[in-house]
């Protein structure tokens, strides 16, 4: 009798060790029916029997797929809804060009289609379009601020005042249609970033790297949790993100000649308040001392209306470091997979301590990565690329002082150069 009731007790002690097998990734995995076995392992790196078998790996793999890939993508994102706040408000500033306008509704419908374009990449704008907005803008501004309409008349006697105010509205338009294609040439980089998939190799990684939410460190019950090794994060990172070398560097290009962008915008918002004033000032003369401007314009001595005295937050809300750190692997590591040491972490295959060097986030130096063999996804930037060095030219245009919403520049620089190659040609032959 004493017999088998030691062996119920042991048993009983057997029963209870092996529900306490494996509970950690079966907690991951919601899977109570897997045991120590083994070792049979394609991934993880085990030399002993342990929870993970070759099916519990590709469990692993998949459980990573569904998570993995928004993770290493989280800062990005957060970097666009950033921008778009400051997208959306010079979109806010360009409506107001136009509604405050006196033109006819088709003729604001036109234009805005135009500048869509423009945004976009395009410029159908005609000579007359853009005399047309600048004027339209001016006197607008000026019957804002005086509260009062300018009829056509009091135009055509304040023609030279005004043509102050003209081309300062025209930069003003011009900084702020540049930023918005900046900003929609970033959107189509950050959004192509994401559409393909992460490689296989990457999850792989992932999961004996034990990034973030667990991975070949739960398959040793002994083993206490442990955040991956700084090092191995990095090195990780880099390597699934290797097909994205270049969208980094082109969302940086982007995000500093948008930064310095922003202070033109600044720069000709005041320039143009500065010029409003002064074309009030000599209004207010002109109708002191101009009996013929008196009798035809004296409703232009109006109260000064606060209907135009928007006032804009000019700091953005991003720096030239806020788009380098959306796919950068130290900062992804310290903030979104939480790498905290090199001792006491988890290496790939013990807690311990990561030897390898940190490889650098280029062609060259993710060649020579091992923990993320093979090439990245492929991304094609080629159109972007394209239309941000016509971007790039631009603010350097409007930088000194240029117009850069002339029409057909473009297609005069191409004529222009197939005329060169012909003059050429003719000479040499």
């Amino acid at each position: 009798m004493l017999q088998i009731s030691l062996l119920a007790v042991i048993l009983n002690i057997h029963g209870v060790k092996g529900q306490q097998q494996c509970s950690k990734i079966r907690d991951l995995l919601g899977d109570d029916s897997i045991t120590v076995q083994g070792p049979h392992n394609d991934i993880c790196i085990l030399s002993k029997p342990s929870c993970c078998n070759k099916a519990v790996e590709n469990a692993l793999v998949d459980k990573t797929r569904e998570i993995l890939k928004n993770r290493v993508f989280l800062v990005l994102n957060q970097f666009y809804q950033t921008i778009d706040l400051d997208s959306k408000a010079k979109q806010s500033m360009l409506r107001k060009i136009i509604t405050k306008t006196n033109l006819a509704q088709t003729k604001k419908v036109e234009l805005s289609e135009k500048f869509s374009e423009y945004q976009m990449g395009g410029n159908s704008l005609t000579t007359k379009d853009l005399d047309d907005i600048k004027t339209a803008a001016a006197v607008g501004s000026l019957s804002a601020s005086l509260n009062v309409a300018v009829s056509a008349e009091c135009q055509s006697l304040l023609y030279f005042e005004m043509e102050h105010l003209k081309n300062s509205e025209l930069k003003y338009l011009s900084s702020i249609l540049l930023m918005l294609r900046g900003y929609n040439i970033m959107t189509n980089i950050i959004t192509k970033a994401q559409v393909p998939d992460l490689t296989d190799e990457c999850y792989v990684g992932a999961v004996r790297g034990g990034l973030k939410f667990g991975g070949c460190e739960l398959c040793d019950d002994a083993t206490e949790f442990a955040h991956p090794c700084v090092k191995l994060c990095r090195n990780l990172l880099s390597g699934c993100l290797k097909g994205h070398i270049q969208i980094r560097e082109y969302i940086q290009y982007l995000a500093q000649y948008q930064i310095e962008l922003n202070k033109l915008v600044e720069t000709m918002t005041k320039e143009r308040d500065t010029k409003l004033e002064s074309l009030k000032a000599e209004v207010k003369s002109k109708l002191s001392r101009d009996r013929e401007f008196y009798d035809t314009c004296s409703a232009l001595q109006g109260k000064q209306s606060d209907q135009d005295s928007t006032q804009y937050e000019w700091e953005l809300q991003y720096t030239a470091k806020d788009a380098r750190n959306t796919l950068d692997s130290a900062w992804l590591c310290t903030y979104v997979f939480s790498g905290i040491s090199e001792v006491n972490c988890w290496n790939k295959s013990a807690v311990g301590e990561y030897r390898l060097s940190v490889y650098e986030f280029s062609e060259d130096g993710q060649f020579e990565n091992p923990e993320v063999p093979g090439e990245g996804p492929s991304i094609n930037i080629d159109e972007q690329i394209n239309l941000f060095k016509d971007y790039k030219y631009k603010v350097e245009e409007l930088s000194a002082g240029r117009d850069i919403l002339k029409p057909s520049s473009a297609k005069t620089q191409i004529v222009s150069l197939t005329l060169l190659t012909l003059i050429i040609f003719v000479v040499l032959t």
